[in-house]
């Protein structure tokens, strides 16, 4: 339980690193590059971690985006990708973990060169804040 738990975790972290660092410049048609940050994750149990975050995007599209990223807390390290699609300073997409078979909803608040990610899944949900 404990291990599906911090596998939750990581995968919710690096699915927010995903989506963020395709959010970082909304007024902006060129988001690639490398973002970091870190955040909280909460599990459906209510238990929390805290995790630091890289991730590198490339458009895919117009205001759409490959993103890949890796996350690690003390449980552990995760890396996955995820698509992502916005404009204006809200930015939306799903993640997917393979690894760990977790998949959610993912949304975007962009305000200068940061932004706000929250994911949400059955297993739990996430806010982390990256920059470049």
């Amino acid at each position: 339980m404990q291990y599906a738990a911090r596998s939750l975790f990581l995968s919710l972290s690096l699915g927010a690193v995903l989506v963020a660092s395709g959010a970082a410049n909304a007024t902006s048609a060129d988001l690639s590059g490398s973002w970091k940050g870190g955040g909280t994750v909460t599990f459906s149990g209510g238990a929390t971690e805290r995790a630091r975050c890289r991730a590198t995007f490339s458009p895919s599209g117009k205001s759409a985006y490959d993103v890949s990223a890796t996350c690690a807390t003390q449980s552990g390290t995760v890396s996955q990708t995820a698509f992502i699609r916005g404009s204006g300073s809200t930015y939306r997409g799903t993640f997917y973990n393979p690894e760990f078979d977790a998949s959610g909803k993912i949304q975007i608040s962009v305000s200068g060169r940061s932004q706000t990610v929250r994911l949400t899944s059955s297993k739990g949900s996430a806010v982390i804040k990256l920059s470049r």
